[in-house]
């Protein structure tokens, strides 16, 4: 299948081109949201209606102006090019689901070394919900770092508790006083009185 790309800007004509290509311009930023489509019958849509290009992705840029929906591509692009932080929340358009830049560019990334490797019944999973489950990982390793530095203050309190006992005991011990040696005391009586 080929296709055609209008730019809104100045209603210029790119193409034909086939289908991986005009997803390589969408992921690199080149095709824009009010972009144009057409599968060379004159039959234009706005780009996101194009399902595979995955231009799902709407963000607040730091002008205070929505853009999107766009891909992932396009938001690492301007994360790149310094348009964007990485803090900067991305909403889902269809299920409005929110997180960073860094998390849904990193969940992007995961996946595709992830499809890689799983059988075919993972294909289906979708971006956030992977990044979700990073997000879930990602809490419960800091939630067992938690537990062992609470384990580790834990068992240095039960130390000091334990030595402070042990020194109330010893402090609360009656003290067996022992008696004290007395010297006796001589009396002499004089030697010339009473002859």
């Amino acid at each position: 299948m080929l296709w055609r790309v209008k730019k809104a800007s100045d209603n210029s004509i790119y193409g034909p081109i086939d289908s991986e290509t005009l997803k390589d311009w969408a992921n690199s930023a080149q095709i824009a949201p009010n972009d144009l489509i057409d599968e060379s019958d004159e039959n234009w849509r706005l780009a996101p209606e194009i399902d595979f290009l995955e231009m799902l992705w709407l963000v607040k840029l730091p002008s205070g102006e929505i853009y999107g929906p766009t891909t992932v591509g396009a938001l690492r692009e301007f994360i790149n090019e310094g348009l964007v932080t990485e803090k900067i929340l991305a909403t889902h358009g269809k299920t409005h689901q929110s997180l960073p830049l860094a998390a849904l560019v990193a969940a992007v990334d995961f996946e595709k070394k992830r499809a890689l490797r799983r059988p075919p019944a993972e294909t289906n999973k979708s971006t956030v919900s992977i990044a979700v489950e990073m997000a879930k990982d990602q809490h419960i390793r800091q939630l067992e770092e938690d537990l062992k530095e609470l384990r580790r203050e834990h068992e240095t309190l039960i130390h000091k508790y334990r030595q402070l006992t042990m020194q109330l005991q010893e402090s609360a011990k009656p003290t067996v006083r022992q008696p004290t040696i007395r010297q006796p005391t001589i009396i002499r009586k004089p030697e010339n009185l009473g002859s």
